[in-house]
């Protein structure tokens, strides 16, 4: 018994006729009838009553035989859909996880196009530390990453995906909101919001101010970028951020001001290693860049570093569509 055996089969029971099943296959009837034989020889039971001058007759085995084959059929008709959604991006599933600079406004973004191009694709995002975030790569639990840079770590593949330089942030009115530059001087004595002990960015920052002999007065210790301007958009106090943290802020009359020494900042592109990404992951890291490339000529990730010095080297980067 064959594919080709009980597709005759399914167009005689559905036509009636060999004849009409013979047209609907593309096939000459004795072809038809030969395939009928040959499954009837296979199954070891008659389908059809063939008598001269009278209509094909169907066995009750044959209209037994017929439901089972409809079911599988129909199983056959709904993994040939499965495939094409798949293949169009239909369906499926993504799964991303992001630090926090770019969970507030540049994912939800990159969502919104994707979510307009692709309906039928299933997102979970996920928004936590970048240590975590990479863990969860490493994992092989996320489809995508975006974190900041760290040692090598088994199951990842990274590559640099946005380098951006840190700018001073203030509250609206802020007596040095006129300047066009920000320096460690400027800040003596301010207020200051700053990220909590032992994080990397923390830890230049201080270096900055200690360098310059600059005493800030350090008034909330946050965990995130994102927390840094809420604070700082209540008036508690001004930092120093990534740009592309304030984004959601400017309407609300945050001010921006470029920073001098300068602060890099670098987010990476982390996918898991040990797994081919899928078609949908792909696709959605092509948005991403595209996404990417149109906020800096927006402006809204403020000044870029320069490419290579700290940056480096990608270890490995991911397709592209």
């Amino acid at each position: 018994m064959n594919l080709r055996q009980l597709d005759a089969f399914r167009a005689v029971m559905m036509s009636g006729s060999i004849t009409q099943a013979a047209q609907a296959m593309h096939l000459s009837q004795p072809a038809v009838s030969k395939l009928i034989a040959d499954l009837e020889h296979a199954l070891g039971f008659r389908l059809f009553v063939r008598a001269r001058g009278s209509a094909l007759t169907v066995t009750p085995e044959a209209e037994f035989f017929f439901h089972e084959v409809e079911r599988s059929f129909i199983g056959v008709e709904n993994l040939k859909r499965a495939a094409n959604d798949i293949r169009n991006l239909s369906a499926g599933n993504l799964h991303i996880a992001a630090l926090p600079a770019l969970s507030y406004s540049f994912l939800p973004r990159v969502i919104r196009e994707f979510r307009q191009r692709h309906p039928g694709i299933f997102i979970r995002f996920y928004t936590h530390s970048s240590s975590t975030v990479r863990q969860w790569v490493a994992n092989q639990q996320f489809d995508i990453g975006l974190a900041t840079r760290a040692h090598e770590i088994p199951g990842v593949a990274s590559s640099s995906f946005l380098r951006s330089v840190g700018a001073c942030v203030l509250p609206p009115g802020h007596r040095l909101a006129g300047r066009d530059v920000i320096e460690p001087a400027d800040l003596a004595g301010e207020p200051f919001i700053s990220l909590m002990s032992g994080d990397p960015t923390r830890r230049r920052i201080d270096r900055i101010f200690e360098d310059a002999g600059i005493a800030r007065d350090l008034v909330v210790e946050t965990q995130y970028a994102m927390t840094v301007c809420s604070l700082v958009m209540q008036g508690v106090g001004c930092s120093i951020v990534n740009p592309a943290t304030t984004s959601d802020f400017l309407a609300h009359g945050i001010v921006v001001r470029p920073f001098r020494p300068r602060i890099e900042f670098e987010y990476l592109l982390h996918t898991p290693s040990l797994r081919p990404l899928s078609q949908t992951a792909i696709r959605f890291i092509a948005l991403m860049s595209e996404v990417r490339d149109e906020m800096i000529a927006e402006g809204a990730f403020g000044e870029l570093a320069p490419e290579g010095g700290a940056a480096g080297s990608p270890r490995r980067r991911p397709p592209s569509a």
